[in-house]
Formats: C-alpha cells, sequence, structure tokens
C-alpha cells in the first residue's frame, strides 16, 4: 500500500484534491487532520485538557469549546499556540496511525492524508509522497473570507500561524497550483494520480 499525504496552505484546496483523489482512484483509503480535530474538540476529555492549560475562557456557557476565542486570541500568540497543539497533536497522529493501519488491513491500494500542518509539525508523519496544495496569497485570502466567511484580519491570523507556502513547496515530492480553474486543478491531480491508474 502506498501512502500520499497532502499539505499546503490554507484556503489553498487541500481537501478538493483529497476528494478528487478519492474519487478516481481504485480501493483509496483517506484521513484527514482538520476532521480529527474538529472530532477532538467535541470531546469532554480533550475540552478538560484544555481549560488545564488555557484557562476556563476555553468552554462556552454550554460547556462546548470556544472556537472563536481559539482563532482570535490563541492562534496569533506562539505560546498559547504551542499549548494548544501538545494536546491537539497527538491524539490526531495516532489516530492517523490507527486510520492507516486500518486502511493497509482492509487492502486498500493507496492511503491518503491530509495534514496541514505536516512541515510545523517536524514532517514526522512517513509518506511514499509528499503532495503540496499551493496558491497565491491574494488567492488564499479571497478564498477564506469567502467560503469561511471570514474578515481578513482573521486570515492573515490563519496564514501568519503556518509556514509560508513557498517554504512548503520547496520541501515538497510534488506540488499542485491551485490558482486557476477547477478544470485546471482536475488536470493536475489526473496527471499525479496516472501511474497509479495504469498499474
Amino acid at each position: 500500500m502506498k501512502s500520499w499525504l497532502i499539505t499546503g496552505g490554507p484556503g489553498c484546496g487541500k481537501s478538493l484534491l483529497l476528494s478528487f483523489l478519492h474519487g478516481i482512484l481504485p480501493a483509496v483509503s483517506r484521513f484527514s487532520a482538520d476532521l480529527e480535530v474538529s472530532a477532538a474538540l467535541e470531546r469532554q476529555e480533550t475540552i478538560e485538557l484544555l481549560e488545564e492549560c488555557l484557562g476556563s475562557n476555553v468552554r462556552l456557557g454550554s460547556g462546548m469549546v470556544n472556537r472563536s476565542w481559539l482563532r482570535d486570541v490563541v492562534l496569533p500568540d506562539p505560546i498559547l499556540r504551542g499549548r494548544l497543539e501538545a494536546v491537539l497533536h497527538p491524539p490526531v497522529l495516532q489516530a492517523l496511525e490507527a486510520s492507516r493501519k486500518q486502511a493497509l488491513a482492509s487492502g486498500a491500494n493507496l492511503f491518503l492524508a491530509e495534514v496541514p500542518l505536516h512541515y510545523e509539525i517536524g514532517a514526522t508523519v512517513s509518506a511514499d509522497l509528499v503532495i503540496v496544495v499551493a496558491s497565491s496569497r491574494s488567492v488564499q485570502i479571497r478564498r477564506m473570507m469567502e467560503t469561511r466567511g471570514l474578515d481578513e484580519q482573521t486570515v492573515h491570523k490563519f496564514l501568519e500561524a503556518q509556514w509560508p507556502i513557498e517554504a512548503k513547496v520547496e520541501r515538497a515530492d510534488a506540488v499542485i497550483w491551485n490558482d486557476g480553474s477547477l478544470a485546471s486543478l482536475e488536470a493536475q491531480v489526473l496527471t499525479l494520480a496516472s501511474p497509479l491508474l495504469q498499474a
């Protein structure tokens, strides 16, 4: 079984690439770190750990995580962000490896893992191919404002909390440039996937 890792910047189209590859390649298993983080933030034990290291502002009156506070206060602060990541990253990486083992046991030909912070966490996830999905900064900003309903200041907080896309591109095994049309993205995906389609 091959393992491919998809990373890149916010608003570059990582999830879209993951969906395209999953749709055209046979016997594919996939994992999304973002979805795993969302699931972790719903778990009571995670909320309690976050409250211990970040304080009571983590919780809303309902007892759920105050995601706006995490985004507006924790994300821009390197120290607080480090505490947040120390809670979230280990269980997400454990879930990724469990998903990979399950994919292998099920007879999958390809395991696709979307890990947005692959380089930021030290490239600790093993993969046969690391694919970076990249876009210009202006396109990233526009997409995040349109698709996530964020203001420009908040978008810049997201971008500044990650490596510059140029640094990720330099380290990639393969790069998908996603500044253009959907057809352009699909053409690049087909080129990337063609060796496996012909196998």
